[in-house]
């Protein structure tokens, strides 16, 4: 997996869309961040996938810490207070923490892993996450379409959909970094079937590992690598033909993923007392209860109400063609079930967030059905005619989303559009505002509906 690029890459248009969004992102993060110098990004979520580093390098493995930052976490069958998640986003973290701790140290600040500058470089580090999850998507795209359909590609699925909020705004949240993970994991089984070695066996491992201790249900991701070019039995027999032939390898791959975890079950043993803990408590998912509709259209947390280009996706699956057809079932498949899954967790609208944003790190495979429209989009003759003026409509659909998506992320930056709870009317008050004056944000504060989460947990009323 080279990353290297010649002179002549460097004035390709996906490279320079690649520069254009790290200029992006560094002139404007501050236009779209979540919280600011004088504030922590270290709250809810993230404060439980961060904590594993401060407690260990910096409060004597305690997550009891003298700052106020465990009010977040949730307590122990033994009284202790504990992540309520898995360790992999401190994987990812680390780097930027041991960053952090050297810039403490040399500022003098606090060295509690949550003074500014390990809050500062977190939050770098959670852009630059974002940003190698666009390189290695550009890379895999390049595999099967043109520059040109792989820059519109990318300007959909990075500017289009929440993949932009959860870069530049809460990048702190696990969403960017799967993303990034995912669309590594995609480069690597694309080279790995073409050519069996060591080292992407290794990587494909480590990468699987990784992905299932951020978000356990994220080991659905594998069934890529196990199903891929699977369109037909017989293309499934030749899959099993190959692990067969490569089983130490596959080997390597399975010990590598439970050696990832190893840790997880040694630190669930030594704070509950067993080594597989469900830390969710009453939290379940409702299987004979999903709220798909919800989930995908609802002004709450409507995946396709607040990312509309997401439409891309369910089209472009009848135009894949040539090598990506055989990928169709896989991300189909994978696409229906995560749909089906998410839609049947308590809160199937995931608490507090821009849209629904479980979705947001399955754009790194989902981006193969939006490449294929437009690659349909951009070369087909189908448009010739009197039917450029179709082409011409769905180009500025495209770039209607686009404006749509990046205007509403900063609505919401700006709290004109609440975190779980928009209605219909709050939605069409503040629709195509950035700057509502008094009278009109009080009439906001009105229309707004609160979950019940009592409801929720209990099964009861999920149709909030």
């Amino acid at each position: 997996m080279k990353l290297t690029l010649n002179s002549s890459d460097w004035v390709k248009p996906s490279s320079l869309f690649l520069i254009f969004c790290f200029c992006f992102c560094t002139f404007t993060m501050d236009l779209w961040r979540a919280w600011h110098t004088d504030q922590t990004n270290f709250v809810w979520d993230v404060s439980n996938y961060y904590s594993y580093l401060p407690a260990k390098f910096c409060n004597n493995g305690s997550f009891e810490f003298k700052n106020g930052n465990q009010m977040y976490l949730p307590y122990s069958p033994y009284g202790e207070k504990m992540p309520k998640v898995t360790y992999g986003m401190s994987i990812l973290y680390s780097p930027f923490f041991a960053l952090g701790y050297k810039i403490a140290i040399n500022q003098r600040s606090e060295l509690d892993g949550y003074s500014e500058p390990f809050r500062t470089c977190i939050h770098w580090g959670s852009i630059f996450y974002g940003l190698m999850g666009l390189v290695f998507l550009r890379k895999f795209l390049l595999k099967f379409f043109s520059e040109t359909v792989t820059v519109l590609t990318l300007a959909i699925c990075f500017f289009g959909t929440t993949l932009f909020y959860y870069t530049m705004g809460n990048s702190e949240m696990s969403h960017t970094y799967l993303f990034f993970l995912i669309s590594a994991f995609l480069l690597v089984t694309y080279n790995w079937h073409e050519k069996v070695t060591y080292t992407r066996t290794i990587l494909i491992g480590v990468l699987l590992g990784i992905i299932s201790l951020i978000r356990p249900t994220e080991i659905l991701t594998g069934l890529i690598f196990v199903l891929w070019g699977v369109n037909s039995l017989s293309s499934f027999k030749e899959n099993v033909r190959k692990f067969m032939q490569y089983k130490f390898h596959v080997l390597i791959m399975l010990l590598l993923v439970i050696l990832l975890w190893i840790p997880q079950f040694i630190f669930w043993k030594h704070y509950t007392g067993t080594y597989f803990f469900f830390s969710y408590g009453d939290e379940k998912f409702f299987w004979t209860d999903p709220q798909i509709i919800n989930i995908l259209f609802s002004y709450r947390k409507g995946w396709i109400t607040y990312s509309p280009l997401i439409l891309l996706v369910f089209v472009g699956f009848f135009f894949m063609k040539d090598e990506v057809k055989k990928l169709r079932p896989v991300i189909l498949g994978l696409l229906l079930v995560n749909i089906y899954m998410l839609s049947c967790w308590w809160d199937w609208f995931f608490g507090g967030g821009f849209g629904a944003r479980g979705f947001t790190q399955h754009i790194a495979y989902l981006s193969i059905p939006i490449a294929s429209f437009c690659h349909f989009l951009i070369n087909s003759t189908f448009f010739n005619g009197i039917w450029n003026n179709l082409r011409l409509i769905l180009i500025a659909f495209i770039f209607s989303g686009i404006s749509l998506s990046v205007g509403q992320t900063y609505q919401y930056v700006k709290l004109y559009i609440h975190f779980n709870s928009m209605t219909n009317k709050a939605y069409w008050h503040v629709f195509g505002k950035y700057f509502l004056n008094g009278n009109e944000e009080g009439a906001l504060w009105g229309l707004l509906k609160e979950p019940d989460y009592q409801k929720l947990k209990s099964g009861e009323n999920r149709d909030q």
